[in-house]
Parts: structure tokens; sequence; C-alpha cells
């Protein structure tokens, strides 16, 4: 609410083809002010973890810029059913039609987001305050890119689902661990990186408590015995193609 981070979510580029994941408060306006500007009109799809507003409140917007304003019938979205199908759709009818495909997640499926089926995303399912939330696993041919941790708790099966992503994104929002809350705290991305040993981790999604302690403190904490933490800062552009030999 405050605005002391963005809430516009993150934008993937793979080639000439750019994605929206979880298009929240500002993502609009948001990616018509980075350096450089990002065009949504470019978007070949929008990737949603969960329906919460601070993930999905612009995903209307996106669509309809992704769809020449519902002009042109193009891109893909993948989101949990209850955000499509449930009692509280967050999808407008009237863009349905206009979108070339529409998916929900099933956990462990992977579905094709280039036309040659070359770049895939497998959805790793997540608890999270009684709502359908996802992670995601973004893969060239069988070799993981790089993968999404989305607000969720700690549950030890899921973690080695991320195994072989050289970047790790992880939405760390409690800067202590709160056992009523399904939200990742240092500790619990401590317990990630030490089974998993990703190339580099980055560290998202703050809250109050995570910008009032320092983000760079608590990645400087977390980054011992060799791991690389980097908190995310606003407009943060990340090369893949520096920490895998796939791309």
């Amino acid at each position: 609410m405050s605005q002391l981070r963005a809430s516009g979510g993150l934008w993937f580029q793979w080639g000439k083809m750019a994605f929206s994941i979880d298009p929240g408060p500002g993502s609009l306006v948001r990616m018509h002010q980075n350096t450089p500007p990002l065009d949504p009109a470019s978007l070949d799809g929008i990737l949603l973890s969960h329906k919460h507003l601070d993930h999905s409140s612009d995903l209307n917007v996106l669509v309809e810029a992704m769809t020449g304003g519902g002009f042109t019938k193009r891109g893909i979205l993948i989101a949990p059913s209850d955000a499509l199908n449930g009692e509280e759709k967050i999808l407008y009818s009237y863009l349905k039609p206009k979108i070339s495909k529409i998916y929900s997640w099933r956990d462990g499926e992977e579905y094709s987001l280039s036309p040659d089926g070359k770049l895939k995303v497998e959805g790793v399912s997540l608890i999270h305050h009684g709502v359908e939330c996802y992670g995601m696993i973004f893969r060239e041919g069988n070799e993981p890119l790089w993968g999404l941790i989305s607000d969720t708790k700690l549950e030890s099966h899921w973690i080695k689902r991320f195994s072989g992503c050289s970047v790790l994104v992880i939405n760390m929002t409690l800067s202590h661990k709160r056992a009523n809350l399904d939200h990742l705290s240092p500790e619990d991305v401590k317990v990630i990186i030490e089974e998993l040993n990703p190339a580099l981790t980055i560290i998202t999604h703050f809250g109050r408590g995570v910008l009032k302690e320092g983000p760079c403190k608590i990645a400087e904490r977390l980054s011992i015995n060799g791991h690389r933490i980097v908190p995310a800062e606003d407009g943060l552009i990340v090369n893949l193609g520096k920490f895998s030999d796939n791309i």
C-alpha cells in the first residue's frame, strides 16, 4: 500500500518473447517508467502464481495491452483454477475470447510458452492462505533455466523440485519466521539454498520488517558458504545467460 517497493511483478524476456509474471498494482505504469521502457503490447503471455491483489490487480489491464485493446486474439495466460473459474474470478469474461490459449496450473504439468515448444514452464503447487498458488520452473528443452518460488509456507517436499535451477527467485516477505503466516523468512531461504545450491538467488517481495532490517543486511547474512544472494531492487535486470550454458 505504501509503494516503498514497486508491486508490478516480473518481466521475463526470452529471445524475442516477453512474459509478465504476477502483474500487481502499478504494473502497466512501471513498465512504461522502466529504463529502458517495456512495451506491454509486445507481451506473449501472462503467468499468475495466485490471485491475491498484490500479484493480480493489473491482470486485465495487461490482457488488454497484449491483445491490442481486445482487437487481436493472441497470447497465453496461465493462472490457478480458482482465479479463472472460482467464486471470485479475476479475469473479465469479455477478455477470455481475446486470449489465444488459457491454461489452469496443474502441479507437475509443463506448458509450452514458445511456438516451437522449446521454452516450457512447470507449475509447482505451494501452500498460501487458502488460495491456489504455484511456483514456476522455466526450462529450455529439458534443462532448467530458472525457478520462481512464490508466496508459500516452507514444505520440504517441493524444494527438490527446483533442483538444477541456476537462478532462483524467492519471495521472502518476512524478516523472521512466523508460524501463522504462509510466507518465507530468511531462515526458510537458508534451508532452500543449502539444499539446492543455485548459482544465484534473488530475494524479493519484501514486507515492512525486511525493509526495516535492510534487505542487503539479510542477503549478506545468507551469503555464507559461497552462496550468492542478491536482494531485488526496483528495475533490477538479470542476464540469465551468465548463469546457464543453455542460453
